[in-house]
């Protein structure tokens, strides 16, 4: 039973793949709409479990692309988003079931199971690999509109090759499962597989049937991995209307209305470690024999508290009452360091690092709503990079505006972060630029890097304190 699960968030995908493949799945994993479109032309799956919260893509968008298409597959779609018009949408677009994060994995599971038991169109047990077509219950085969004439053996060892499109699949195991011998000096498969090659692969149709030297055989090509994701249109940017060095004056914090979105936008990203502890905890007690944990595994649910944890933070730090500033302006260290404190115990944990480099005495906007914007920046790379990283805080001044900026990078070189804040930020985006206007400042989003950075009001001058005679 192939499924196609599609969730750009790595570590809960490798989580749920192996969970669903202990249940007897086979699963492959899109992290972006590139990836799904391309493995739904490359095989037949029967059941999709869809992310909503997919990278810059829309689920609900790509759920109504891919049923205008006419597919038929079901899709199971995964969600933070718990209203009922959520739900609602997501079916009325074509959604089998809806389940909301954090959710148990043997409700997913069971959810799955009914999905598959309610389908009985016939069509999804055939399977296709390109353009050949094999439909176990009839036991016939098709080559595009050519029908091929398998043996019963030919039959059996394509089927085999077929349930794994993309994999390589050793001589011993199909050897094992069509002739039931270990023999390691056996021909068969070799024979088998050329005969196999005459009748599927004639002289004006591309070959199929790959041979994996020292290995075993594949059937198509390698299944492809995410590619790079597609840029976000280039949105134009406004600058703020204050005058160069010019304070604005503080707001008392954001409106209701776009810190709700905000904190939404967190709260979204905060359901994925949480779904994944959650999993993992009931995943552990399901286990045979003594329960015990693997220390990889414990290191990665380790990751994932911290970041459930530091998430958590942020939205705390976002909707926290403020007093008024007794200035209009605020020292950037000052800043920053009241930044540090919220997020103090991912810092300890070793999970993020932050360093900085700063121009003495730079002082911006004190109003509330710069730190909010600084909370949701952190919150948001917290949420999307589950691995540990660093990132590099800039500030300089010119022209009485202060250049701050945000650059990330692994502390790891073998693990990838996000690269594009314009992707972690697609949804919000519209409304983070409103914000950053009303303070004064310009946002910018290089693409395809990993930074970010604000230009905002700002003066050289230490404001003096009074003093008290």
């Amino acid at each position: 039973m192939s499924i196609l699960l599609a969730d750009d968030d790595v570590q809960l995908a490798t989580f749920l793949s192996k969970s669903l493949e202990s249940e007897g799945y086979s699963v492959r994993t899109a992290l972006d709409e590139r990836t799904v479109l391309s493995e739904l032309k490359r095989q037949n799956y029967k059941l999709i479990i869809l992310d909503l919260n997919f990278g810059q893509t829309d689920g609900l968008r790509l759920l109504e692309k891919l049923r205008s298409t006419g597919l038929e597959t079901p899709v199971l779609v995964l969600s933070a988003r718990n209203r009922v018009s959520d739900r609602v949408q997501s079916l009325n677009l074509g959604a089998d079931d809806y389940v909301t994060k954090p959710f148990s994995f043997q409700e997913l599971a069971a959810r799955a199971n009914a999905i598959l038991r309610r389908k009985a169109d016939r069509s999804l047990h055939v399977l296709r690999v390109e353009d050949l077509e094999l439909d176990p219950g009839a036991r016939r085969v098709r080559r595009g509109q050519r029908e091929v004439k398998l043996s019963p053996k030919e039959f059996d060892l394509l089927h085999l090759l077929m349930r794994r499109p993309g994999e390589t699949v050793t001589r011993q195991h199909l050897l094992q499962e069509c002739w039931g011998t270990q023999e390691t000096d056996s021909n068969l498969v070799d024979v088998y597989v050329n005969y196999l090659r005459r009748k599927i692969e004639s002289l004006s149709e591309d070959k199929l049937i790959q041979t994996v030297r020292g290995a075993g055989y594949r059937l198509g090509q390698p299944a492809p991995t995410a590619g790079p994701r597609h840029e976000v249109a280039d949105d134009s940017v406004p600058r703020g209307s204050a005058a160069p060095g010019e304070p604005v004056a503080p707001a008392d914090e954001l409106p209701s209305a776009p810190l709700r979105a905000l904190v939404h936008a967190i709260a979204h990203d905060l359901a994925q470690p949480l779904t994944s502890i959650r999993c993992f905890l009931e995943m552990l007690t399901l286990r045979k024999g003594p329960v015990t944990a693997q220390p990889a595994e414990m290191i990665v649910i380790e990751q994932q508290a911290d970041r459930a944890i530091a998430l958590a933070k942020g939205i705390s730090a976002m909707v926290r009452e403020c007093p008024a500033p007794v200035s209009p302006w605020i020292s950037i260290e000052t800043l920053l360091n009241e930044l540090s404190a919220d997020f103090a115990l991912i810092l300890q944990s070793g999970q993020l690092t932050l360093e900085r480099q700063l121009e003495p005495n730079i002082q911006v906007s004190s109003s509330p709503v710069l730190r909010q914007l600084l909370v949701l920046f952190l919150s948001k790379l917290v949420g999307r990079n589950p691995q540990a990283f660093i990132i590099a805080i800039t500030a300089s001044i010119q022209d009485r505006r202060c250049h701050l900026r945000f650059r990330w990078r692994s502390g790891n070189q073998s693990s990838k972060l996000a690269q594009d804040f314009r992707m972690i930020l697609v949804r919000e985006l519209a409304t983070v630029q409103e914000i950053v206007h009303s303070i004064g400042g310009e946002l910018i989003l290089p693409h395809g890097q990993p930074e970010i950075s604000l230009l905002l009001p700002a003066t050289s001058n230490p404001v003096q304190e009074d003093v008290v005679q």
